[in-house]
């Protein structure tokens, strides 16, 4: 069974979105466990579905890594997959290629997905997992998998690393020689708007996270980017 972690904070009617699309899988073995991080919107949402997969629960501590804590805490599947609120997996088949290959073996699954603006879809292709991982972020988030006993012997989330949780667990799979398995294709939706909280705003505050991260790491300078400006260098790279 996949347990998708899905902590969520005042935006039920994207949530509800991001929950129709598991719903659309041709999958069925997996469990949504929502962690409401707001005022128990979330909660509500979930159980507007009465759908026995859906599991929601309030956040116990403060904030998304805390958030995706108490989902992993709870969840019963042998492989975990992040999706945030605002986003969807695309591609009905989706599960269903991330369990087959975890059956094969021990691995990161990752995705290629489009970021959604307003009026437009920007591709997003990060390619195999390289050196660059040590740069930039190169994965989404939503739509990585790994089996839960993998994720736990990686020592789990690190609320420490605040935005960069993401980053700082695919760098602690890297650094121990984990495959990472690339999945082509329109998979995954990711949203751009003003309230995603990776994009544009809160700068200082990333940048302290950054800084985090690479002293934690040993890395080089790092420059503070998101997927999207990732996307549009890539597209500039290849010739639009």
């Amino acid at each position: 069974m996949i347990s998708v972690l899905i902590p969520t904070k005042g935006r039920p009617h994207l949530l509800r979105e991001a929950l129709a699309s598991l719903l659309r899988q041709t999958f069925p073995h997996f469990e949504a466990l929502v962690v409401d991080d707001g005022d128990g919107e979330g909660l509500e949402a979930v159980a507007s579905w009465e759908d026995p997969r859906f599991r929601a629960f309030p956040n116990p501590g403060r904030g998304q890594v805390e958030a995706r804590q108490k989902a992993l805490e709870m969840a019963q599947g042998e492989v975990v997959l992040f999706l945030d609120d605002d986003d969807l997996l695309l591609d009905p088949a989706y599960l269903y290629r991330v369990q087959r290959a975890l059956d094969r073996k021990e691995a990161v699954v990752y995705g290629e997905g489009v970021l959604l603006l307003p009026g437009e879809e920007v591709p997003f292709r990060p390619g195999e997992v390289g050196e660059g991982l040590l740069k930039d972020n190169l994965l989404l988030a939503s739509g990585t998998a790994l089996r839960k006993k993998t994720l736990l012997d990686l020592g789990g989330l690190d609320p420490a690393m605040g935005d960069y949780w993401d980053w700082d667990l695919w760098l602690r799979a890297y650094r121990v020689g984990l495959p990472f398995r690339y999945l082509k294709g329109r998979n995954l939706g990711v949203r751009v708007h003003g309230t995603n909280q990776s994009y544009g705003a809160r700068r200082e505050e990333r940048a302290f996270y950054l800084e985090r991260l690479r002293a934690k790491h040993g890395l080089g300078p790092l420059v503070l980017k998101d997927h999207l400006s990732l996307a549009l260098a890539a597209l500039s790279a290849a010739g639009g």
